[in-house]
């Protein structure tokens, strides 16, 4: 492992080129950066910026920037053949950790880009990059990210992530063997939904008919009694007297 100061060196190195176009960027030695866009509905998309001299030789360092023409004069086939060990340099440098289980880096589809800017490529482009573009979604209950970077990568690494809602934090540096820190996932709780009421007709409804049955009932036994009472004193009044 390269030892703190060097690291520091890397990353301020890696952020002056970044930050000025023109003959710096034609950067001697190449490094991949990953930008990691998570959504709010759980999805993930990984941009990564890749230099074909880290699949076209074991050191990097010892070829030039690779010029457009080399990618423009390719057929088809070797196109295809091109974004193949592109496919497989990823696959095997690049390994995704989320709470602490890895998964393996999606299929990724490839485009190609200056490497100046990272615009389309154009007849005005001098350095060729390939952009890889990969998407996916968090598995339930990850609460974090990181990237396994191989042992056998020939390169160092910057990663950057973005969440909405959240601040993007600095680049992160990560070398070969290593795994970069954990990026917090932002996650959305919701409390559970609240028992739909009864509508408000219904239990108007309920209450009048509660009334209806009380008070019909209590009309019967008013008018029962009444009754009773007439049939009693009518017969007091009219019955025969008995004979002696």
């Amino acid at each position: 492992m390269l030892v703190p100061n060097l690291r520091v060196l890397l990353l301020v190195a890696s952020g002056v080129l970044m930050a000025f176009p023109g003959p710096l960027r034609a950067h001697v030695v190449p490094n991949t950066t990953v930008e990691a866009d998570f959504s709010a509905d759980g999805g993930y998309v990984l941009r990564i910026n890749v230099d074909p001299r880290t699949f076209m030789a074991a050191d990097p360092t010892t070829l030039p920037p690779v010029p457009a023409s080399w990618y423009r004069d390719q057929t088809q086939e070797q196109v295809a053949a091109t974004h193949q060990k592109a496919r497989e340099y990823l696959g095997a440098s690049l390994g995704l950790i989320f709470s602490g289980h890895k998964v393996p880096l999606p299929e990724c589809l490839f485009q190609a880009i200056d490497g100046d800017d990272n615009t389309p490529l154009d007849a005005e482009t001098q350095e060729v990059h390939l952009l890889a573009t990969a998407r996916g979604t968090v598995p339930n209950g990850a609460s974090s990210f990181q990237i396994d970077f191989a042992k056998g990568a020939n390169t160092s690494l910057i990663l950057l992530s973005t969440q909405p809602g959240k601040a993007a934090p600095r680049a992160q540096v990560v070398f070969p063997g290593e795994v970069s820190p954990e990026v917090i996932l932002r996650t959305e709780t919701s409390a559970p939904p609240a028992p739909n009421p009864a509508p408000a007709s219904e239990d108007s409804m309920n209450h009048i008919w509660l009334i209806l049955v009380g008070g019909g009932t209590l009309i019967a036994l008013i008018i029962g009694w009444r009754l009773l009472i007439r049939y009693r004193h009518h017969h007091k009044f009219h019955r025969k007297p008995r004979s002696m």
